[in-house]
């Protein structure tokens, strides 16, 4: 019986599942084994002086790097090739019983779990400077007017600071997803070992803490089989690029030169290798494609959870960590490069304000002053507003108290004889924004408590994530302090 996996079976999957765990679980595989052989030690199953000599062994091979190793076809995988080094520097004995009470099963899971961790605080990180360039924006633009979109169609005048808060309040529902997925996430599974615990006296309260864990996964079965948090981060990451891809599908809009009311720094710009005049806004093409990865990856991940075998199965290991490590890769990079792209472009707040008004944008606010000067029911105004749009063919420069008279008269038979000035203003987009200072309407007064709120809530979780930060560092220093005790 050859020792050597088939040549087909090693280049299609040892190699590059060897590969893959070398880049995203090394780190967690040795801080899994640092928290286990100290969890050992103080539970009396191993003599302090082998936790002593099994922690050195990590410390080298931490130094050393990931890439100290390279596949071998006649060692399965980089667990096997961890252990064999570990059993060289350590001794076969104390290295020989780090995997006392422990299986591949569990490590694999606990690996997978710090994986997510990390990535979600990175995800966390990224919202918050996305969110910051947001809110820099939106203190600039307070009083900027655009038209506002129903249908893509002009709607009402509004603000672009309030345009770009509805982004910035739902990348707050974004980090709130990503809090929930890190709770989910930030549960130990050590102490599960292959399936049913351990029959010696192991502490997995202690090994959860000495990784920074909340909890432990306290179902032995589901601690090496469960895989929901990895489809909470995926939904997660999912919901937030959706989101934005709604954003960014406006910015290409407003980018064109049809619009031209957004022009994206040249770094960011491609020209044409034929056509001498293009500037190309490709980067928001790149951001829709990425978005387009993020969403397929997900899937694919979602696919191999499904009808997978409850318990150990390769479906919910190695072949699904790959897709939904790359998803959180490309989120990454989608709000990185969403922020860089937002950081350094510039609007053209004139020709926002100038396109404010078009199309009788300001027709719902002519309807409220018939409420409010003519005593009129609201379906009243609406339906002489309609006729004044109609009559001065939807030229709000056209409009006159004779020509709102003669609306009037065709609908409600009657004139309502309006003072002229009442009808400037109720046809002004900035008396429009003015008027609607209710709580997230885009007036000032508004724009700006909201403004204070957003802030407020940033500040929050920037505290909440340094918060976890520290507690992860926190686990860091107390396996440490725990080493050197073992050699007093």
């Amino acid at each position: 019986m050859s020792l050597f996996p088939d040549p087909v079976y090693a280049e299609t999957i040892l190699a590059p599942q060897f590969a893959a765990s070398q880049g995203w679980l090394f780190e967690p595989m040795l801080d899994s084994s640092e928290a286990h052989a100290l969890m050992l030690a103080a539970q009396e199953l191993i003599p302090p002086q082998q936790a002593a000599l099994v922690w050195n062994a990590l410390s080298e091979l931490r130094e050393r790097g990931p890439n100290a190793f390279a596949y071998a076809p006649e060692v399965e995988d980089l667990f096997f090739q961890v252990e064999a080094r570990i059993l060289q520097l350590a001794g076969e004995e104390a290295g020989g019983n780090l995997h006392l009470a422990r299986s591949r099963n569990d490590l694999d899971a606990a690996m997978a779990r710090l994986t997510v961790r990390r990535l979600l605080l990175e995800t966390h990180v990224a919202l918050e400077r996305l969110r910051a360039t947001l809110l820099r924006l939106i203190a600039e633009h307070v009083r900027t007017l655009m038209p506002g979109h129903t249908h893509t169609q002009p709607a009402q005048p509004t603000t672009l600071a309030h345009y770009l808060a509805s982004t910035a309040q739902a990348l707050e529902r974004d980090a709130d997803r990503v809090k929930a997925a890190y709770a989910c996430s930030n549960r130990g599974p050590l102490g599960a070992a292959a399936l049913t615990t351990s029959g010696f006296r192991i502490d997995r309260a202690l090994t959860a803490r000495l990784l920074g864990f909340d909890d432990v996964v306290i179902n032995s079965y589901d601690a090496i089989g469960g895989v929901d948090y990895a489809l909470e981060s995926l939904s997660t990451l999912t919901t937030c690029v959706l989101g934005l891809s709604r954003l960014i599908h406006d910015l290409l809009q407003w980018a064109t030169r049809e619009f031209g009311v957004l022009h994206i720094d040249p770094a960011f710009l491609q020209i044409s290798s034929i056509m001498p005049q293009k500037r190309n806004p490709v980067v928001l093409e790149h951001l829709r494609a990425r978005i387009g990865w993020v969403l397929g990856d997900a899937h694919t991940a979602a696919m191999l959870v499904h009808s997978a075998a409850l318990g150990d199965a390769v479906d919910v290991e190695d072949p699904l960590y790959e897709p939904l490590f790359r998803t959180f890769e490309h989120c990454l990079g989608v709000l990185r490069l969403l922020n860089a792209v937002l950081d350094s472009c510039r609007f053209d707040v004139k020709l926002l304000a100038d396109r404010a008004a078009k199309g009788f944008t300001t027709a719902t606010e002519l309807a409220d002053t018939l409420v409010r000067r003519a005593g009129l029911s609201f379906r009243q105004a609406h339906r002489v507003a309609s006729a004044v749009v109609q009559l001065c063919e939807a030229d709000p420069a056209r409009v006159t108290t004779e020509l709102i008279d003669s609306a009037a008269s065709q609908t409600l038979g009657r004139a309502l004889r309006l003072d002229p000035e009442v009808v400037h203003a109720a046809l002004d987009p900035w008396t429009f924004v003015e008027q609607r200072s209710v709580p997230g309407g885009p007036a000032p007064s508004a724009m700006e408590a909201h403004l204070v709120q957003l802030r407020e809530r940033l500040a929050a979780d920037v505290a909440w994530r340094e918060s976890r930060q520290a507690q992860i560092e926190s686990a860091r220093s107390e396996r440490r302090r725990r080493a050197e005790a073992l050699s007093r």
